[in-house]
């Protein structure tokens, strides 16, 4: 064998061999493939759950159980340190669907060809795979709004408490405000970036709401700007009690910067729950009985305090007749719910209304802030422009009584047309003259009962027929004597009592 012929040779042996070895590789990784074919390419995940290696159905049970977490997974919404709400994220209206992950993660790398499984997978095919999830956001809402409003804390203002004569402010307090809409959008945003079979812990957007006023500011009320007190001594029981119970109701009042105070609203409805009793109160002309008679002393008592203490008047009625215990233009009527007195706080600092009623005599005090001048004072003077008289009394005849009975059943009451001035003085000279109020007083007669009762007439009793009498002796006729019987004294005249006077200012209301 020539050289040549043996080069040859052994090129072809080696040509063999690599054949092969080349062969035999194939058919090993082929082998494998093959092998293979029925998994997920190794390394695959969905929405970072690995199902590399797995079957198809595996993977799909791994993944029922790892969306099962998911929707169970705890969620705890923090508003702060103490307060905590434990849920799931199924309970905030998360939900999550596999879908047909499976079926592509399964896909991943595969062909049909005889060497299917090699193409290489880059670590973005890999991850690229991910679960359905939503959140229903009403239902977001509709949690927070049902578990974490409720612990809300509204903001309280230092208050005042008189003790033995001296103030004393109380502490003030910050609120906070759990923000519905904005807490339900980071909720929502958490769970669908987040997810996670791990807990989740999410901060609720709240809203701190500072206290308007504080100690400090509180404090500075402890001034007396005015004061005002009435007497109800001849008052009957039951109006002695509605002075008393309204004046309680107002009792230790705070009315901040800028409110306004209603006697209305603040002594409640006039109702035996709320401690009132049935008494004299006026109503269209007349003196009638009425549950809460007599609370018009209180709004006007408080009327001269706040205008003692100049504070704004808002709301203002004289009564339809004068009243007793003030004179005219310095009352102030309530009725209803459509005569009311209201002032507002016109100042910077909180004003304290105090009040105390013992049974003779009802005081107001109001305190604040005092910032007049020392050397400036005020007086109020009524001014009547009209006097309007009552006329003839009103008579009612009652046919049950007897013709001697008259009983006066309401007083008359003249009626005015008049001005409330405010004079300024300072260093004693006037310098200002403020007109306050103007009122209208009606005028009402004399009401007066009279019997009027028939009298009965009484029949004669039959009298007896009289006996015959003898004829009388003749008798002498009397001597005239010097004297005769002495003439009767003429009675005087009687004099005319005069017409009853009418009472300017009753004692009702």
């Amino acid at each position: 064998m020539t050289s040549k012929n043996k080069k040859l040779t052994v090129l072809f042996v080696i040509g063999c061999i690599c054949i092969l070895v080349i062969a035999g590789a194939v058919g090993l990784v082929a082998g494998g493939a093959f092998k293979n074919r029925n998994k997920i390419a190794e390394g695959v995940k969905i929405s970072g759950l690995d199902v590399g290696g797995l079957t198809k159905e595996e993977a799909q049970k791994k993944a029922d159980t790892y969306i099962e977490k998911l929707e169970n997974r705890e969620v705890t919404i923090v508003i702060d340190d103490a307060q905590q709400i434990t849920t799931t994220a199924k309970n905030l209206g998360f939900s999550c669907e596999a879908g047909d992950t499976v079926d592509k993660a399964y896909a991943l790398g595969k062909s049909n060809g005889l060497l299917s499984g090699f193409h290489k997978i880059t670590e973005k095919e890999k991850n690229k795979l991910s679960f359905t999830t939503e959140v229903d956001e009403e239902m977001v809402k509709m949690f927070v709004q049902e578990n974490c409003k409720k612990y809300d804390i509204t903001a309280k203002n230092a208050k005042l408490k008189l003790v033995n004569g001296a103030f004393k402010a109380t502490k003030s307090r910050d609120g906070r405000e759990i923000k519905v809409e904005d807490t339900a959008t980071v909720i929502s945003h958490d769970l669908l970036k987040k997810v996670s079979d791990e807990p989740l812990e999410i901060d609720a957007v709240v809203q701190v709401k500072k206290a308007k006023y504080t100690k400090e500011q509180v404090a500075k009320c402890k001034d007396l700007l005015g004061s005002y007190s009435t007497s109800y001594a001849t008052s009957t029981a039951a109006r002695a009690t509605n002075v008393k119970v309204a004046a309680n109701y107002i009792n230790g009042t705070i009315v901040y910067p800028g409110k306004t105070f209603s006697v209305i609203k603040t002594i409640k409805d006039r109702t035996e729950e709320n401690g009132y009793q049935a008494a004299s109160e006026y109503s269209s002309g007349k003196v009638v009985e009425g549950i809460g008679g007599g609370v018009c002393q209180v709004s006007t008592t408080l009327y001269n305090a706040v205008i003692n203490a100049e504070l704004e008047v808002v709301e203002r009625s004289p009564h339809s007749m004068v009243v007793s215990y003030v004179d005219v233009s310095r009352d102030a009527a309530i009725s209803g719910d459509y005569k009311d007195f209201k002032f507002k706080n016109n100042t910077d600092v909180p004003v304290y209304i105090a009040a105390t009623a013992d049974g003779v005599t009802l005081s107001f005090r109001i305190y604040g802030e005092e910032t007049r001048p020392a050397n400036r004072t005020i007086k109020f003077k009524p001014e009547i422009l009209e006097t309007i008289e009552p006329g003839e009394a009103k008579v009612t005849e009652d046919k049950t009584k007897p013709a001697s009975y008259r009983t006066v059943t309401q007083s008359a009451h003249v009626g005015y047309k008049a001005k409330l001035w405010k004079i300024v003085y300072v260093d004693g000279q006037r310098t200002d003259k403020i007109l306050l109020n103007s009122s209208v007083y009606a005028a009402e007669p004399e009401y007066v009962t009279v019997g009027k009762q028939p009298k009965e007439t009484k029949e004669p009793k039959n009298t007896e027929k009289p006996k015959t009498s003898a004829n009388p002796k003749e008798t002498k006729s009397p001597k005239a004597s010097a004297k005769s019987t002495v003439k009767p004294k003429a009675t005087k005249k009687p004099v005319a009592t005069s017409k009853p006077k009418a009472t300017k200012k009753p004692a009702a209301e």
